[in-house]
């Protein structure tokens, strides 16, 4: 099993301003707007580390703008190895969560071995940008998102205890209205043997496939150049947020599918060997979703036909084992976005997971953003269900990975919390 390491992060000080203005999302899903408003919030805001801009030297540029930033002081690595604990409050369809994690170093030991685990595929320009970034600074600005189920119940207590014992030492609230707060615990011999059951625990990454592979392949590198590395050495780690897996902040979001096609002209009588196809009558969203509701790898179409909207819902009679799929099990594929890939992108327009991978589908994420979409361009838009936590896990556990963009794990992590340098 992969080992925690206690981090000596680097954090902001008072002197980089209002923690509100230096906080970012992650690189991969800031907005053209959003990136132009952070830019000029703040010109220590994290947006400026996490997203490089500019030529072939950007990296670089990057690196000289973390040494300027440590020596003006406006940020400060801290002087003793933390473990930090990390609350996100939020809201999500009219209803309030808060999500706990555990800021610490994950081993960074290849997916192949299985006691880190993938749940999607990934592609691979952002790895290459993100290892690029990575070699220049030598510090990771985002952390991963991994998920472990806490069967002890040690990182929850740990969590609880933490926050309810005293108020937390940064606070902010970040540009799309969610709260952030940070607590830094010193790791010493009791907070490690409290966390000491978590290593018999596998780890599902939710969210970072790109950077924990990234941090893979830069130990790997700085191994190789090394020859060896102290087992605590920062550059066998990754920095990570650790969720437990009932926690009742775990929110997926859904992420809907755009295909730049017509449908073609047989596309019922090929779509029901699979689905009954129901026509929708009307086009108001909370009808659409009630209709996506029916059953949980039931989908809402919208123009299969031209202004119409279809249910396709799983045949009662219909065997998921009948499906094309020779990789994977049954359950892999009732699952709602492999079903999708298999018995609807695939049948119709024969869509591979290497179409996926160069981005023949589009994405989207809430029925306005379908709609636009619709009103600009032909096409045909699928909406489908969440998937649940315990598919991820289960699916994970036996190495069966879904397509890219299958999951949105809400909200994503902040960005200007804490960096984590990846040398001693």
């Amino acid at each position: 099993m992969p080992q925690l390491l206690p981090l000596r992060g680097i954090r902001y000080t008072e002197t980089a301003g209002p923690l509100n203005d230096v906080l970012a999302p992650p690189y991969d899903v800031i907005s053209a707007r959003q990136e132009q408003e952070l830019r000029a919030r703040s010109p220590y805001n994290a947006i400026h580390l996490e997203l490089a801009e500019g030529g072939d030297d950007r990296y670089e540029q990057v690196a000289k703008r973390l040494q300027m930033w440590l020596e003006q002081g406006a940020i400060r690595r801290d002087d003793e190895h933390q473990l930090y604990v990390y609350e996100q409050r939020f809201q999500y369809d009219g209803k309030e969560y808060a999500r706990r994690a555990l800021l610490a170093g994950v081993e960074a030991v290849p997916l192949d071995e299985g006691s880190v685990r993938p749940h999607e595929f990934t592609m691979s320009g952002p790895k290459e940008d993100r290892l690029k970034l990575l070699q220049a600074t030598k510090t990771q600005f985002s952390p991963a998102f991994m998920i472990t189920r806490d069967r002890a119940g040690q990182l929850s207590q740990f969590l609880e205890q933490t926050i309810s014992s005293r108020e937390p030492d940064m606070s902010a609230t970040s540009i799309d209205g969610e709260q952030h707060r940070l607590w830094a615990v010193e790791a010493g011999r009791g907070e490690m043997r409290m966390l000491a059951p978590l290593l018999a625990e596998s780890f599902y990454i939710a969210d970072g496939h790109h950077r924990y592979e990234t941090a893979v392949t830069y130990k790997q590198q700085v191994l190789e150049q090394e020859g060896e590395l102290p087992k605590d050495h920062p550059a066998r780690f990754t920095m990570t947020a650790i969720v437990a897996a009932d926690d009742p902040g775990l929110v997926v979001r859904p992420i809907y599918r755009w295909v730049p096609r017509s449908a073609p002209e047989n596309w019922r009588e090929t779509l029901e060997q699979v689905f009954d196809v129901t026509e929708v009558a009307t086009h108001d969203d909370d009808e659409l979703l009630g209709a996506l509701a029916t059953s949980s790898n039931t989908f809402v179409a919208l123009g299969l036909e031209p202004g119409k909207v279809h249910q396709l819902t799983p045949r009662k009679d219909f065997d998921f084992k009948d499906l094309p799929n020779n990789l994977n099990s049954a359950d892999w594929a009732a699952v709602a976005p492999n079903l999708l890939r298999l018995s609807v992108l695939n049948t119709l327009w024969q869509i591979t997971d290497e179409d996926l991978a160069a981005g023949v589908v589009e994405y989207l994420h809430d029925i306005p953003e379908v709609k636009e979409k619709m009103a600009d361009s032909a096409g045909v838009a699928f909406l489908l269900n969440p998937v649940q936590t315990e598919d991820v896990l289960h699916l994970a556990d036996k190495g069966e990975r879904m397509p890219q963009k299958s999951t949105f794990f809400h909200p994503k992590l902040g960005t200007g919390l804490v960096f984590n340098p990846l040398y001693p």
